[in-house]
């Protein structure tokens, strides 16, 4: 009896092991053939950024066909899907969501460009109230991306980050993933998500980002604000981008088009009802994107210089109307491409970080590539 239950034993833990090692070998095959629908995803998604119509080849807005849009005049070849693409054993979705729709954190960094009031507005509206700390979070912000060993007046630098616990340097260039934000100094978690957000769990960075003002009161999946703590209705995260280049103003949310120097909440509004046409939804048929940034403030191009804008409330005419061009377009030049693959209920996600350049920014290339 003993040897029949040892031997049974034994063969029960031999099928185990096999059925285990087929799973692995498997799993090891759709690893392969997963790669490759992402791959195949990311060719899909610069076919669709590539073949617009003409008369929409020059704006990038959410009523295309690469954005989801339902506009009859936004692909030359309506027919295909981004949706359960079916290829060899499984399928794919993909989601291509454009990175000018918030503002280039490196961008707005860099004290010597014009978008450096971007910043300071940023914070602003993200619900830092305390001139001290707007300052510190402002000047270690651009401390982390500058070379120069020296800091700002409020800023900080590796003499800084390296008294913490763990210590570390400071990166003294770009930013290449927004969660850096979160080892800067006086950005904490509520900062960066906003104190809303949720199923977030606490950074491993919260010491050395809030370390100036103090850890935050949360718990791990819970919302971030306390009675105690300071609110903050907006996170960072939520204005910018780590990739990209002006603000698109055919994708941009109303909450990063009141960054734009003189607009303001009801006119970032306005912008965002021209555009969306007279159902007032984006991405559908009567669209009306922006042909070019002077129909904001300028009136349509042929309306001469005493035309009125188009947006009321927008920028008036002249030296405020030009400088629009610093901050603003209406193309979108940095693609997120998200790729969702799947074999026999094996899933996968993918992301492929795709660039529009070369003449009339046509040339389309996969910068970047990798899954969660």
């Amino acid at each position: 009896m003993i040897t029949i239950i040892a031997l049974t034993a034994l063969v029960a833990s031999f099928a185990i092991s096999m059925n285990t090692e087929v799973r692995l070998a498997r799993n090891a095959d759709y690893d392969q053939e997963l790669e490759w629908l992402g791959r195949s995803g990311v060719e899909l998604a610069k076919f669709a950024l590539a073949n617009k119509c003409p008369e929409q080849r020059n704006i990038d807005a959410l009523n295309q066909f690469w954005a989801s849009g339902t506009s009859p005049c936004s692909n030359e070849v309506p027919q295909i899907s981004l949706k359960d693409v079916p290829l060899g054993h499984g399928k794919f979705s993909v989601t291509i969501i454009d990175m000018e729709r918030k503002w280039d954190i490196n961008l707005v960094a860099n004290s010597r460009a014009p978008q450096r009031d971007v910043l300071q507005k940023a914070i602003s509206i993200v619900g830092v109230t305390d001139a001290g700390m707007a300052s510190t979070i402002e000047d270690s912000i651009l401390d982390w991306c500058s070379p120069i060993p020296t800091p700002g007046v409020s800023g900080a630098k590796s003499d800084y980050y390296m008294s913490l616990k763990p210590p570390y340097w400071c990166k003294g260039g770009p930013i290449d993933d927004l969660s850096e934000l979160l080892l800067i100094r006086g950005i904490t978690p509520e900062i960066y998500w906003g104190s809303n957000s949720t199923n977030h769990p606490v950074s491993a960075y919260t010491e050395h980002g809030g370390g100036a003002f103090g850890p935050p009161i949360t718990g791990p999946g819970g919302a971030f604000h306390t009675k105690d703590e300071p609110f903050y209705p907006v996170g960072l995260q939520q204005l910018f981008s780590p990739l990209g280049g002006k603000l698109n103003i055919n994708t941009a949310s109303a909450l990063t088009l009141q960054l734009i120097p003189g607009i303001d909440e009801s006119t970032a509004q306005r912008i965002i009802e021209r555009r969306a046409g007279p159902d007032g939804i984006d991405g559908t048929d009567d669209d009306m994107p922006y042909q070019n940034i002077g129909e904001i403030n300028g009136g349509l191009p042929s309306g001469g210089p005493t035309a009125r804008p188009n947006v009321p409330g927008g920028p008036p005419l002249g030296v405020a109307a030009q400088s629009m061009a610093n901050y603003i377009d209406v193309r979108s030049y940095v693609f997120d491409v998200r790729v969702d693959a799947e074999i026999n209920s094996y899933k996968r996600t993918f992301h492929g970080i795709v660039s529009r350049s070369g003449a009339g920014a046509q040339s389309l290339k996969c910068v970047r590539f990798y899954w969660e």
